[in-house]
């Protein structure tokens, strides 16, 4: 059965932290208005809870707020909609274990690249490449459910193409590299991030505000050709290989019995012809 709190458990906690992916749900005002649901990847430190204060000699605490380090994208549905009306829900899955989904209701607030708040929360040193927010969450509710239909998926390693191009991107704010334009979702632009949030994060599909201040900052990001992260990260790769669908599988185990039962066929005849010739030469005295 499903339980409903008014804050994450201590419990819950750990395991909400072990996660590699989650969602983010927000929408509009208005009716019309276009429901977005994000996946997020968690990498390294995506995900962070805020407890409330230990007591001496008391329980694990519970929490009322939890934050996400927001990456760049060529979509600003959830900063729109928080600046709009602040409402955000998160979902996790168990994907591995028993099952289990949570969901995790709030109040957003977005901290955008270069203000106060995000600097304290996400420094240079511990930024990821591409981090364009941080997204602040006050909790009123969360659910539990159970889960039982989802299915089993291992976890591979994490997506590193968006870091691998945020670097080059955060990098050129220091200075353009000889291939200095890029074209992403039709615009001809700079590669550098601020151009990037200017030609596609100030406003949603529907119109609204978005991105307002970290494109126009003027602070620089972090320097990854100093970074020891950067390295780590630029020697990752992405393993891009379609799997076989079951159809494919299906087809490539059919063709493979044909060529046996083609084997098998032409050895079988080669025998049925062995003991015809044995059989006419007894007769025929040959």
């Amino acid at each position: 059965m499903g339980q409903s709190f008014d804050e994450i458990p201590a419990n819950l906690i750990p395991w909400i932290l072990s996660q590699k992916l989650f969602w983010v749900a927000t929408a509009p005002i208005a009716e019309d208005g276009h429901v977005n649901v994000s996946p997020k990847g968690c990498f390294d430190k995506t995900i962070n809870i805020i407890r409330e204060e230990r007591e001496p000699g008391g329980k694990e605490p519970n929490a009322r707020a939890i934050w996400y380090e927001d990456l760049t994208g060529s979509g600003v549905e959830t900063i729109s909609h928080i600046y709009e009306n602040g409402r955000i829900t998160l979902m996790f899955s168990a994907f591995e274990g028993p099952p289990q989904i949570v969901r995790v209701y709030g109040t957003g607030k977005v901290y955008e690249y270069g203000t106060p708040q995000y600097k304290e929360l996400l420094p240079h040193d511990r930024r990821e490449p591409g981090s364009r927010a941080a997204i602040w969450i006050d909790i009123h509710r969360v659910s539990t459910s159970c889960g039982y239909s989802i299915p089993f998926f291992t976890y591979k390693a994490p997506r590193i193409k968006l870091h691998k191009m945020s670097m080059v991107f955060e990098q050129n704010e220091y200075g353009l590299s000889e291939e200095s334009s890029a074209v992403i979702d039709g615009y001809v632009m700079d590669k550098t991030s601020s151009t990037m949030w200017t030609l596609l994060n100030l406003k949603s599909i529907d119109g609204l505000p978005a991105m307002t201040s970290a494109y126009a900052c003027g602070e620089l990001p972090t320097n990854w050709n100093e970074s020891p992260k950067a390295i780590v990260y630029r020697a990752m790769k992405d393993d891009e290989t379609r799997p076989k669908t079951k159809t494919q599988v299906s087809d490539a185990d059919t063709t493979t019995n044909l060529f046996a039962a083609g084997r098998i066929d032409r050895w079988f005849g080669i025998a049925i012809g062995i003991v015809i010739g044995v059989f006419i030469t007894r007769q025929w005295g040959l």
